[in-house]
């Protein structure tokens, strides 16, 4: 009888230890579980928000978490002094919310050792575009005549039927007085022996046609443009003739 307690006993024993291993190991695989929002919240930091973001693809505080981890990130290297700081954090975060200063740091930093520079503008009112094209949209204006600005990237144009007016002039257009300001940016449709017809947006009149004398035009082929970063994080392209290197 008391052998047979004693096999019941230990047999108690063992499944006991059983149970207590398998709680044991229930425990350590749920702390093992994916990050959580309140996890990420709590400690604060790039590498939290990050961490969040891969256990979480999908969840529901995901566009948060990457806002939060962006800015983590900035204000880790924001003091950085090297221009490569700058370059990850473009990598990290293509679409970030410190593009424009993050570039601004890195042709800070560049130097004359890389492609930036500084140049000044040589025109006042000049249209900054989004592509180096007249057709492009504008993506602001510089006002001032010598107003410094950085040099971000060259282009060299190949054919175009792009031009821009010499100077001021006035065209007829269905009888009305057209006045042009001179760097008009214009297309050219038909060239002519002594002229060309070329078309052009005004603000009074909209999409305009006109002939106009070659000797007041400035054929865009073959020049260079200028993709410059003004003062403002204002980022685009300046037709060369406006740009002078510094």
């Amino acid at each position: 009888m008391n052998r047979k307690n004693h096999s019941r006993r230990d047999k108690c024993r063992r499944d006991a230890t059983a149970v207590a291993l398998f709680i044991g190991l229930g425990i350590m695989m749920f702390g093992c579980s994916s990050s959580t929002w309140e996890d990420a919240q709590q400690t604060d930091t790039y590498e939290a928000y990050q961490t969040y973001i891969d256990d979480n693809p999908g969840g529901e505080h995901i566009k948060e978490a990457k806002k939060r981890a962006d800015a983590r990130y900035w204000n880790a290297i924001e003091t950085d002094t090297t221009a490569r700081a700058f370059e990850e954090y473009l990598d990290k975060f293509p679409g970030g919310q410190f593009q424009a200063e993050a570039q601004k740091r890195i042709t800070q930093l560049s130097g004359s050792g890389g492609v930036a520079t500084e140049g000044q503008v040589t025109g006042s009112n000049i249209i900054i575009r989004s592509d180096h094209t007249t057709q492009s949209p504008s993506a602001g204006v510089v006002a001032n005549e010598g107003t410094i600005v950085q040099i971000l990237d060259r282009y060299q144009s190949g054919s175009s039927k792009e031009a821009i007016l010499k100077h001021p002039i006035t065209v007829v257009h269905n009888g009305s007085r057209i006045n042009l300001s001179g760097g008009k940016a214009i297309r050219i449709l038909e060239d002519h022996n002594d002229s060309v017809r070329a078309s052009f947006s005004t603000p009074g009149f909209g999409s305009v046609e006109s002939s106009i004398s070659k000797d007041d035009i400035e054929a865009m082929s073959g020049q260079r443009w200028y993709k410059i970063q003004t003062s403002d994080n204002i980022t685009g392209w300046i037709y060369g003739k406006f740009v002078k290197e510094l």
